[in-house]
Parts: C-alpha cells; structure tokens; sequence
C-alpha cells in the first residue's frame, strides 16, 4: 500500500486549519484499507501518524503504554520526553519509551511538522492499551515517588529471601521463585536523540555501495537498550538507506512488516509481483509479512527512513 506525498501534504495543510484538538494536537492516522478496529494502522503493528504544530503551538503532556520512534519533517521543535529535552530540527529523530511524559513545543516561526510510528495497534487488539494527559506531577508525583521507592525496596528484600533460581534434574531446567516473576531486572531505556547533522556525515559509506552488494545500504538508528533485539524502541528499528544511483538492490522476504518514507529521491519496488514506483515524500508499506520484494533507485538514488517490527518478531 503506498500513499502519494501530495496526498499528505494536503492532510497536513487540513490539519493547519482551525483550532487543534484538546489534546493541543493536529495529527492525521495513515490507516490502511485492510485494517480494522480496535487498533487501526498502516500495518497490524503500527501505527504511523502525521502531525503539525504551529508557532507558538504546544502539546499537552501525554504518557502512554505504548513506545514510539518520531522523525522531524519541517521546522524547530523542543521536545520534552521523561524530563530529557531536546531542541530538534528537520529529519532529526528520537525515541519515546513507554510512560514517559511527552511535550512537543513550536518554537520557531514556521509550522513544525514530524511522522511518528508506534506500536499503539497492537496494544489495543490486546485491549491494553493505556494512554492519559496531565499527568501528577509535584508534591503528588513526589509522594508516588516515595511510594515507588519503598515498594521497590520491599520487593528487592523479598527477591533476596525467596532466592534465586534453583535447578531441577540433570538437564538444566529450572525453576524461578515468584518475586523474581513479577519483577524482572530493570534495563532503563531513556529518550535518544539522532540528530540528522550527526547521522548525515556517515551517509556516504553506505550510498557508496554499489549493486551486487547483497546487503542493505543502510544505518540502524540502535538503541543499546534493546540489546540482542538491534531496535530503536522494543518494538521497532528504524534505519536510513542511503542508495546511489540505480542501486539495485537483491530480492529477499522476512516476517516484519517494512515502511518506507521516502525522504529524498526516486525509484520503484516490486512487492509479491506489484510494481509500485515512488519518489520523495511518499511513504509506503513495502513488505507484509514473508512477501517477497526488492527495492531499485532511479538515476538520482534515494534516501529513505524505514521502519520495522523486526524487534518485536525476535522477541516472539
């Protein structure tokens, strides 16, 4: 399925008109023809949004269950993400775990735009989906805090009395004590910033590979958080492909979905027997699961933002 730039450029001049929601947003859903409530989105997993701010525009605080990946298209923006903030420009790009407190804040004269991905589909087929606006913060948060702190320490001591696991028999089975189920080690996953300036200057490695190269001319966008899962958030790596001219790359097929947004350049796909050509500002779901697909540029190259579900498929 491919959605034409114009066609979004559109949506997001829509969204530029009136008053924002209450939630002081202007975002439009790509939804795919074949998805269904509850959880729509560009593929059974994702989600993939368009937004717009416009100057002096801001967001109200927003946390969800759901971890997100967004990248900035125009404009300046401050974004605020579990107390970290960034000052972000065009194509730079970050990671919003889950439950952190989002704030997005224009603060320039132009209108901010940004494509942001999440895994919020998948969370709502499962009805357990979790998302609130203005959530407690000083003397409340504090005492929450506090709370947490205690509660922690209590679940630690019970974790250090119950034990670590034990094994049974001669085969290296064993078995895990309660405390340790429901309370896993903590691996913190905090906001990354990529700034496109930084990821830029390591482009012409990759764009110089040339067909017959029977990998991907690409960079992950990797957060050591998610460790053997090669993500950006736990669900999702995004990557940036840098393809020089006529760049034809080899037929393969995986199990993760892959969305494409075109950010610069020309070139066409062949997906399951289709032929789709695009060009900048299109974004297209190139690959549902085990289709088959190859990807070629057009005489300028391409650089292209995708995401996948790949984390998520190691995982399961």
């Amino acid at each position: 399925h491919i959605v034409r730039g114009s066609d979004i450029a559109e949506a997001i001049s829509m969204l530029s008109q009136g008053a924002p929601g209450s939630d002081g947003r202007r975002e439009a859903l790509v939804a795919h023809p074949q998805s269904h409530a509850p959880g729509i989105g560009l593929s059974p997993g994702i989600a993939v949004v368009f937004g717009t701010l416009l100057p002096g525009e801001h967001t109200r605080p927003r946390r969800h269950n759901a971890s997100s990946f967004t990248m900035a298209t125009a404009g300046t923006s401050q974004v605020e993400i579990g107390g970290r903030k960034f000052d972000v420009n065009a194509r730079d790009s970050w990671n919003s775990p889950g439950m952190r407190v989002e704030t997005l804040a224009n603060t320039g004269s132009e209108p901010f735009t940004y494509v942001s991905y999440s895994n919020a589909p998948l969370l709502r087929k499962l009805e357990v989906f979790y998302e609130e606006h203005d959530p407690v913060v000083g003397e409340m948060a504090a005492a929450d805090s506090q709370f947490a702190s205690t509660y922690s320490s209590k679940v630690a001591s019970a974790k250090e009395a119950a034990g670590g696991a034990i094994a049974v028999g001669g085969t290296g089975a064993m078995l895990l004590p309660y405390e340790h189920l429901i309370d896993p080690d903590f691996v913190e996953s905090k906001a990354l910033l990529w700034r496109w300036d930084d990821v830029a200057e390591h482009l012409g490695i990759v764009r110089s590979l040339k067909t017959g190269y029977t990998g991907r001319p690409l960079w992950c966008l990797y957060n050591p958080a998610t460790g053997i899962r090669n993500g950006t958030t736990f669900s999702f790596f995004a990557t940036i492909t840098a393809a020089g001219p006529n760049f034809t790359g080899p037929a393969h097929k995986h199990v993760s979905a892959a969305i494409n947004y075109i950010l610069e350049g020309s070139g066409y796909s062949i997906v399951d027997g289709v032929r789709l050509e695009w060009e900048a500002g299109d974004i297209m779901l190139s690959a549902p699961g085990w289709a088959p697909h190859g990807h070629a540029t057009g005489d300028d190259g391409a650089v292209i933002l995708t995401i996948q579900d790949h984390p998520l498929h190691i995982a399961m």
